[in-house]
């Protein structure tokens, strides 16, 4: 195996990288370093021997110098956070990035393209149990161009013969993850503002769960020119969670509960506005979507698709992350 990893400096990407040279696998990881955590990730995976191939997925010229002589492609490379961006922006990363890859990858006869897309093309709110077939509500740009994405790969793939699986998975955790790090800071502290009532359910998945599920995409037939959601074991409440990370860090108590209307409509004030002036907003919608979602999903297809379970849940994941992040310097 030849393995290449788009964003492959990120948080999940790293960890693919990583398993990759665990299975003896050549590894290149293309992505940028252009935060703190991505340039430790960088060195984590020089030592490990990947090949860093540092740029932008939106170069047609360096993903077709990156897929050369690639058996299997991780696409994981996306805009996904940056608040202040014009949809151009996710158009170009989200989109074109994606298609350029894509043809590479059929040019250089990659044996499986495994396309990291989400469980936020169905929205954040979905009564009862969401499975694949369920219908999609994407809420932004981001949602929007990985619906596109998703179109996208199943286009090129049935066209130019590229086989490709679609994978979908939930909110991923785990170590070395920067989005959840300030939940477990403030509750740790006390000071955590939890926004509404928390009853919303968090079908969450540790990130040892879905490398699994990326690797097992590229040994089963069966998976072939399908789509999968991947998820933890079970949903629990964001309050469940909160009070995991309590109990991982030893906190008493985790803050102040503030109601939620308020500041989902500050949110999009400071958003709009912030988009206007070009610079990146503290709050914006797709963060306080965190406090408001609600959501449960069936993993039967990936169970069935992939032969493939979760075998971390929440619990123990939490106190895996808390441990990862003392050892790190970054909870104290």
């Amino acid at each position: 195996m030849r393995l290449l990893v788009t964003g492959g400096t990120g948080f999940i990407g790293s960890h693919l990288a990583e398993e990759g040279r665990r299975r003896r696998a050549e590894v290149v990881a293309l992505g940028l370093a252009d935060r703190p955590e991505e340039r430790a990730n960088v060195e984590l995976l020089r030592r490990l021997g990947v090949e860093i191939v540092p740029g932008s997925i939106t170069d047609a010229e360096l993903c077709r110098r990156a897929v050369r002589g690639a058996t299997h492609v991780f696409h994981l490379a996306v805009a996904m956070r940056e608040g202040a961006k014009q949809d151009e922006f996710f158009e170009s990363v989200n989109l074109d990035g994606t298609r350029a890859l894509l043809e590479a990858s059929a040019e250089e006869g990659v044996r499986r393209f495994v396309y990291c897309s989400t469980i936020g093309i169905y929205g954040h709110r979905a009564p009862g149990v969401t499975r694949e077939d369920s219908p999609l509500a994407p809420g932004n740009v981001y949602e929007r161009t990985k619906v596109a994405a998703e179109r996208m790969v199943r286009e090129v793939g049935a066209r130019a013969g590229l086989p490709y699986v679609i994978l979908r998975p939930a909110d991923v955790y785990g170590p070395r993850d920067q989005r959840l790090l300030k939940l477990f800071k403030g509750v740790s502290r006390g000071r955590f503002p939890l926004f509404g009532s928390g009853a919303g359910r968090r079908h969450m998945v540790y990130v040892d769960d879905v490398v699994s599920a990326f690797f097992q995409a590229c040994e089963r037939d069966q998976a072939l020119g399908e789509a999968a959601i991947v998820a933890g074991p079970r949903p629990y409440t964001l309050r469940e969670l909160i009070g995991l990370i309590q109990q991982a860090t030893g906190s008493s108590r985790y803050g102040v509960r503030l109601p939620l209307a308020p500041m989902l409509a500050t949110a999009a004030v400071v958003e709009d506005v912030s988009r206007v002036l070009r610079v990146d907003p503290p709050i914006y919608r797709r963060r306080m979507d965190f406090f408001s979602s609600d959501s449960e999903f069936d993993i039967s297809r990936a169970r069935r698709l992939l032969d493939w379970a979760p075998r971390v849940d929440l619990p123990e994941g939490v106190r895996r992350t808390a441990e990862d992040y003392r050892r790190s310097g970054l909870l104290n």
